[in-house]
Parts: structure tokens; C-alpha cells; sequence
């Protein structure tokens, strides 16, 4: 008797669901796996977290670092040199004025 009760209850929640898959998944706590993300994207939210917790940390290499170890990429060397990020519009020298 308890089984016919379990079962008709599975049955009357699925038939008032979209799909009874979704039903099941619920019943027995699914959840779905997150979106998968781009490195640029990953890249993008790491380094905003980092800047909001503290502008002055090296906020790039942190992102780095924490992309390449989640998205299990090949450590690489760090290029020598000097990036500089410019906000806002910049006029080029080459740049014909308008």
C-alpha cells in the first residue's frame, strides 16, 4: 500500500510538471553544473574580485595564476616587460585629428 501511495504521488507531481525528468532531479537534489566559462571571462572576473578586495595588490598575476590553476592550463613564463593599460579615449600620435 505504501508503495502504490510513493508511486502515485511521483506520478500526479510529474504529470503537473513541464518534463517529469526535471521532477525526478529535484527529488533527488540535482543541481545542474555551472556555465563554462572563457578564460577571458574567467580572467575578467578574477581580476575585478581582486581590485575590490584591494586596488593595490598585483591584481593581473593573482587572475593569472588563479585561471591557469582552475582551468588546468600549462603554466607558462611571464613575459619581461611593461604592459601599460590606458582608460578612456587616447589620441595616437598617427592619429589624424577630426
Amino acid at each position: 500500500m505504501k508503495k502504490f501511495v510513493f508511486i502515485s504521488i511521483i506520478l500526479s507531481l510529474t504529470a503537473c510538471s513541464s518534463t517529469p525528468f526535471e521532477v525526478l532531479q529535484g527529488l533527488f537534489g540535482y543541481t545542474p553544473p555551472p556555465e563554462e566559462t572563457t578564460v577571458g571571462e574567467e580572467l575578467k572576473l578574477e581580476f575585478d574580485r581582486c581590485e575590490r578586495i584591494d586596488r593595490n595588490r598585483n591584481c593581473a598575476q593573482i587572475a593569472y595564476d588563479m585561471v591557469r590553476t582552475v582551468k588546468g592550463l600549462e603554466p607558462r613564463k611571464v613575459p619581461k616587460g611593461v604592459v601599460i593599460i590606458l582608460e578612456g579615449n587616447v589620441k595616437m600620435d598617427n592619429e589624424k585629428e577630426k
